[in-house]
């Protein structure tokens, strides 16, 4: 029932000034448990021993996947082919994109390695000076610029209409929802109301045609019908000023998690350049689908759960827990992947409660986790009751993991293709007929694989280099994807097209590298620091970190893990992995701070050298 060993440190005790400054710290901070017991138990150590090994196993695979990243970014950008190079699209202003990539392979160029200096010495200087800020100021000045930025990219755009089918679908059932005309949910809508149903544009099938498909969608469907209670239905614009509030609070949550993880002010301040030169970020609330909220709404979740871990009361912190998993299954109810968030979550659960032996914590996330999916399933049978109709199980997960190992005829591998709908149709949407046909596809495939493994290395390589080394993760794809109120005139066509966005792809490229090597950077000290404090001289001075810090730094590792390792299997999209790049900047915050202060170390010895010369 302890963190922190009962030692006694004097003021003639020869420890480094490190451990003792974590040690004061620990002592006195909320996170931190004291010694009831004035001893360990040989199970106490071997639970704690056991988190040790598993964190350092978590941190050790996120160097490993952050080194393939760097180099994969380094080596291999992707950008969006045009439709038609030479002319744009009369009715955008924008040449039109589609989801096939150029691949840009070989050594970095020199304007890019001069780019990579140039930005590395203004976040520096950027770091250096806004440091000074107090921290609190120093966030609403953050949040303050990220939600000025996302109103003035929605407010460029302007788009009056939104094409990416799906949602148009949601719309289309959110409207139909609003309205209260549940018969366009019935099945045989379109034979009752033939007119009215061939009037609907081809890329929107009926209703209960959708859901039947996609029941989880359900969830998405409902925040649409939220906004457009509010605002009126299918106010785009609407729409994306909620994504654009939805992500200003997830830029605080990720400060919240920075601050557990470790940041001090100067890596806060890093963590405001990061966030600032973070061009997807900020074109993310352009995307009218519910990721943004969704994400939001999760890892706002997992940061009411780490305070769970800052509470004394056993009462307080069990409510404080609860709370933050319901929180996490509203945001799983708008996106059904980020479940990996919670199961993050909960893995962090089981690392620090083996650590403060607290076991009544670790049943009650299991309880908590266990809930909260339930909680996700309500939106399917809620709609159902409304509507009267049963949509079924819809697509099987073998289907999106079918998609994810295939390799479309235009040559973009593991992307989208309509060989999931193709076995519904096929099977008349029996569940366990689509399970077979897509399970012995996977196994084929993965046969293939293993008998021609150059193959398997070129197909994971390219389908990773499109779901990571896409400078825009698609949000400038999806920013030009409906129609503009002016035809995407000034800032959206200079941002978008031409010369000028093909500059923006070149800043967004050096970013994204740089964000990847300081992540590295900042998970190599991470484990660097946790070996120094394992093997310190004390009895166990690696619990001297606060349980909080150890729930972030695990879930942060974990979600980023659960994330990558999804989408080398799962269908591939950039907007589907920007989140968990996302997740990144913390650590990568970190790594800014280690170098300035392995810099200022540095400093300070050669000058202590010289005076004593």
């Amino acid at each position: 029932m302890t963190t922190i060993e009962a030692i006694t440190v004097s003021d003639d005790t020869e420890y480094p000034a490190e451990y003792r400054r974590q040690w004061s710290r620990a002592r006195h901070s909320r996170n931190v448990r004291p010694k009831v017991d004035g001893g360990s138990s040989s199970g106490a150590k071997a639970c704690t021993a056991i988190s040790n090994w598993l964190l350092t196993i978590a941190y050790i695979c996120e160097a490993v996947v952050l080194t393939f990243l760097l180099l994969l970014s380094l080596f291999t950008t992707c950008t969006f082919r045009k439709s038609n190079p030479n002319e744009p699209d009369p009715a955008q202003g924008l040449p039109g994109l589609v989801e096939i990539f150029d691949f840009h392979s070989g050594l970095p160029s020199f304007a890019f390695f001069v780019g990579a200096i140039l930005l590395s010495g203004m976040l520096l200087l950027f770091t250096l000076f806004v440091s000074r800020i107090r921290r609190e100021r120093l966030l609403v000045f953050l949040l303050v610029v990220v939600t000025a930025l996302q109103i003035v990219w929605i407010a460029a755009l302007e788009l009056t209409t939104y094409h990416y089918p799906d949602s148009m679908s949601l719309m289309d059932g959110a409207a139909a929802l609003v309205d209260g005309e549940l018969q366009r949910f019935a099945p045989d809508y379109c034979q009752r109301y033939a007119e009215e149903c061939a009037s609907r544009p081809g890329s929107v099938p009926p209703a209960f045609s959708y859901f039947s498909r996609y029941p989880f969608q359900t969830g998405p469907m409902l925040w649409f019908a939220f906004a457009g209670t509010i605002f009126g239905a299918n106010n785009i614009i609407a729409f994306q000023m909620l994504n654009a509030f939805a992500i200003t609070g997830l830029v605080a949550a990720l400060w919240h998690l920075g601050r557990l993880y470790g940041l001090d002010k100067h890596g806060q301040a890093a963590f405001a350049g990061l966030i600032l030169s973070c061009v997807p970020l900020m074109m993310f609330a352009a995307f009218v689908y519910p990721n943004a909220v969704g994400f939001a709404i999760t890892v706002a979740g997992v940061a009411l759960t780490a305070q769970a871990f800052r509470i004394r009361r056993a009462w307080c912190s069990a409510l404080m827990m609860i709370g933050g998993f319901l929180v996490c299954a509203i945001g799983v109810t708008f996106k059904s992947t980020f479940i990996i968030l919670m199961l993050a979550a909960f893995i962090a659960i089981v690392l620090v409660v083996l650590r403060n032996r607290r076991w009544w914590q670790g049943l009650l996330g299991a309880v908590c986790l266990y809930g909260a999916h339930l909680l996700t399933k309500v939106p399917i049978a809620a709609v159902e009751r409304i509507t009267g109709q049963d949509f079924g199980k819809g697509l099987p997960m073998s289907s999106w993991i079918m998609l994810g190992v295939g390799m479309p005829p235009w040559g973009t591998p593991g992307w989208w293709t309509a060989m999931a709908l193709q076995n519904y149709d096929k099977t008349s949407g029996d569940y366990r007929s689509q399970s077979e046909l897509a399970n012995t596809f996977i196994a084929e495939r993965m046969h293939y694989f293993a008998n021609h493994p150059e193959d398997a290395a070129q197909f994971f390589t390219n389908k990773l280099a499109t779901e990571w080394s896409e400078p825009s993760f698609m949000t400038g794809y999806y920013s030009g994807s409906g129609n503009s109120a002016h035809h995407f005139s000034g800032l959206a066509k200079w941002m978008l097209a031409g010369s000028s966005g093909a500059r923006l792809i070149s800043f967004e490229n050096v970013v994204q590298s740089l964000v990847y090597l300081l992540a590295l950077i900042g998970i190599i000290v991470t484990i660097i620091e946790f070996f120094r404090l394992r093997h310190a001289p004390a009895t166990t001075t690696a619990d001297s970190v606060g349980d909080s810090t150890v729930f972030a730094r695990t879930f942060l590792a974990a979600a980023f893990l659960g994330g990558f390792l999804c989408y080398v299997f799962w269908e591939a999209k950039g907007i589907y992995t920007l989140p968990f790049y996302l997740l990144l900047f913390p650590l990568a915050a970190y790594g800014v701070q280690t170098t300035i202060r392995a810099a200022h170390r540095r400093v300070t010895h050669m000058r202590s050298k010289k005076e004593q010369d």
